[in-house]
């Protein structure tokens, strides 16, 4: 009777570890995407008006170690037109497209909060383009006045950064980021102005003037708040 109970314990031992095993608090996720937004503090209601919003995406590689991707794009439009010599078609569009692929080092503060800090490596494109068109009379006359300027660029960034992040949920989590980025960035400007003047006689003279720019500079910044965000590990 001693040899049965004792083998009948010995085979509820495993089902018995399974029922005390504690929940499973500290899950590794190997995935983990969000969104991001990159406010301005420098006149916080008025150049937030559009956000450069980007993507996130981290791979886990070890509980503390990560590889991560970004891209950032960012598109605005602004008419002008606020004054009476304006005429329609006035105004500024601008795009950007940035992307980043850096590693990442992760450091747990409580069961909640983590903070992390790497280095990012990364580039983009943009466009500005702005139009004035303006109508009004001078002592020769009425006279039209069309300015267009395009400036494009490109630029490659060497990034480090810092953030905290808290989790919601085990999954769910927003974040903060504080980034000092290197900055290399080439422009290429063109202007183009045409104009036409209509003289008394009711003859027109005709004007047109065009410049081109190439600038290159290198800048290094800190950011106190690069980003914000919230993401989701599976």
């Amino acid at each position: 009777m001693k040899t049965t109970s004792s083998f009948l314990l010995v085979l509820a031992l495993p089902f018995t570890a399974v029922a005390q095993a504690p929940a499973d608090t500290a899950t590794t996720y190997r995935h983990q995407l969000g969104l991001t937004a990159s406010p301005v503090l420098d006149g916080f209601f008025k150049n937030n008006r559009s956000l450069p919003l980007g993507l996130i995406y981290k791979r886990q590689l070890t509980s503390n170690k990560a590889l991560r991707m970004r891209l950032v794009g960012q598109y605005s439009r602004r008419d002008t037109a606020n004054y009476a010599q304006v005429k329609d078609g006035t105004g500024t569009w601008e795009w950007q497209l940035n992307a980043y692929a850096g590693y990442e080092w992760q450091r747990s503060i409580s069961s909640r909060f983590q903070w992390f800090y790497g280095l990012e490596l990364g580039g983009g494109v943009g466009r500005r383009n702005q139009r004035e068109v303006v109508a009004w009379s001078n002592a020769n006359g009425p006279y039209e006045y069309d300015s267009r300027y395009t400036s494009k660029r490109w630029q490659v960034e060497a990034r480090p950064f810092a953030g905290l992040q808290f989790f919601i949920t085990p999954r769910w989590s927003v974040l903060a980021e504080t980034a000092a980025p290197l900055t290399y960035r080439r422009l290429n400007d063109q202007l183009l102005n045409t104009g036409m003047q209509t003289l008394p006689d009711g003859s027109y003279v005709p004007g047109y003037g065009t410049a081109f720019y190439k600038n290159t500079h290198t800048t290094f910044a800190w950011r106190p708040v690069q980003l914000i965000g919230t993401s989701f590990d599976f």
